[in-house]
């Protein structure tokens, strides 16, 4: 009996030394992937993403650093969408948006954003399987800072968490919706019986009807039949529907 309830004890040590090693080992990899006192909201999933500066979409704070480490599967490259990125100064010795093929000191500039103007929707592809972006801020009075999506680059079809509805008048289109964009600045209007309004973020919108994961990101495809959202604007009416095969009713996104 005590050599049986001695294994039991053994068995069970061992089973949490692994879970304390496992939750270890994931928390470096976390620790790695985003540092500095500039972060803001931040989903770095394996296939997309989404990251900001720290208080966006308000004024982001000064003489502040973020780095994020990104990768995808080996084998594939990274299209990064930049949803918004305003900075307040002119000086880009200290106030920049920089992004570099690949992480540590080998890493090599992709690409150097500095103020003086709001950019929205700028696409910057990779050459590898990881990316470091570094969003750095020095003294300023005000501006948002920076909000942008990544995903690997076979979906040339990716959106931002930003885009809305009314930004497409496309008669069909087919979108691909990034991980991390459930935020707590953004909105929607509407539900599920009865519709979201085509002002109400269209990934959100997703998200929130269960439909795209916050975690994984999802494919906005064409064609009721498919597995993913479809959002269509039908001739002659006044609302977009989006319907999806596995919600009961279609999904409307109306004017």
């Amino acid at each position: 009996m005590d050599a049986s309830l001695m294994v039991g004890r053994g068995t069970g040590g061992a089973a949490v030394f692994i879970l304390i090693v496992f939750i270890l080992l994931l928390g470096a990899r976390s620790s790695r992937a985003q540092k500095g006192d500039g972060c803001g909201h931040t989903v770095l999933g394996v296939g997309s993403g989404s990251l900001a500066s720290l208080g966006y979409p308000l004024s982001y704070p000064s003489n502040s650093v973020c780095e994020w480490e990104i990768s995808v599967n080996t084998g594939h490259t990274i299209l990064v969408r930049i949803a918004d990125l305003d900075i307040d100064t002119n000086n880009c010795q200290v106030s920049y948006l920089r992004l570099y093929n690949g992480h540590g000191p080998g890493r090599t500039e992709i690409v150097k954003f500095c103020g003086g103007k709001e950019r929205r929707d700028a696409v910057i592809p990779s050459e590898g399987h990881q990316v470091t972006v570094q969003f750095m801020s020095g003294p300023h009075n005000n501006g948002r800072g920076l909000f942008l999506s990544y995903t690997k680059s076979q979906h040339t079809d990716l959106i931002t968490c930003l885009e809305k509805g009314e930004h497409f008048s496309e008669a069909e289109f087919s979108k691909f919706c990034p991980a991390g964009c459930l935020t707590d600045f953004g909105e929607v209007s509407g539900t599920i019986p009865h519709g979201y309004r085509d002002s109400s973020p269209l990934c959100l919108a997703g998200v929130h009807a269960g439909v795209v994961s916050n975690t994984l990101g999802g494919a906005n495809q064409c064609g009721q039949q498919q597995r993913h959202p479809t959002l269509r604007k039908l001739a002659g009416q006044q609302c977009d529907i989006c319907a999806w095969k596995s919600l009961p009713k279609p999904l409307y996104f109306q004017d």
